[in-house]
């Protein structure tokens, strides 16, 4: 299982508004039966060209009661000492929206 996650910061105490659209623009799904006002469940549309171990699930939460610092997994069932999977591209252009935490 591939698996990339860091910590990132936010200023606003909504995580939904920060971060839903960075999901969506990377072509994920939001689903809202598993996402919160301090969690977002996010994978890759049912009908994506992609192979069904190659779809990536994001997973943001946040990591403290104060909601101004979160977790960010990215993950898939691609192996994880393999290079340039599509786990690892999402992880990467996620990482570019929402960068970790300095």
């Amino acid at each position: 299982m591939a698996l990339f996650q860091w910590i990132a910061a936010s200023e606003c105490q909504e995580l939904l508004r920060d971060f839903i659209g960075a999901v969506e623009q990377l072509g994920l799904e939001v689903d809202p039966e598993f996402s919160s006002s301090i969690s977002i469940y996010a994978r890759e549309q049912e009908g994506a060209r992609t192979p069904a171990n190659a779809r990536v699930t994001v997973i943001i939460s946040a990591t403290n009661g104060s909601k101004d610092e979160f977790q960010i997994e990215v993950r898939s069932s691609e192996p994880m000492l393999k290079r340039e999977t599509r786990c690892e591209q999402i992880a990467t252009e996620l990482k570019a929206i929402i960068p970790a935490k300095a």
